[in-house]
């Protein structure tokens, strides 16, 4: 399983926040990314901007 690297952008956030998503490949890992985009987006109602970053190998 890989780790997927997202930096998070909040508007009221000074520092950029780092999620690490687990997934078994690319297109799992940019759906979880967007299922937390859209809920943060909801729940702040302001525009939230996630790049992705990296990836993180494991045995």
């Amino acid at each position: 399983m890989k780790q997927y690297i997202f930096v998070v952008n909040k508007p009221k956030q000074p520092d950029p926040k780092e999620i690490r998503i687990d997934a078994t490949g690319m297109l799992d890992a940019f759906n979880q990314a967007k299922e937390l985009h859209l809920k943060a987006m909801n729940e702040t109602k302001s525009k939230i901007d996630i790049k992705f970053k990296g990836t993180v190998y494991s045995k």
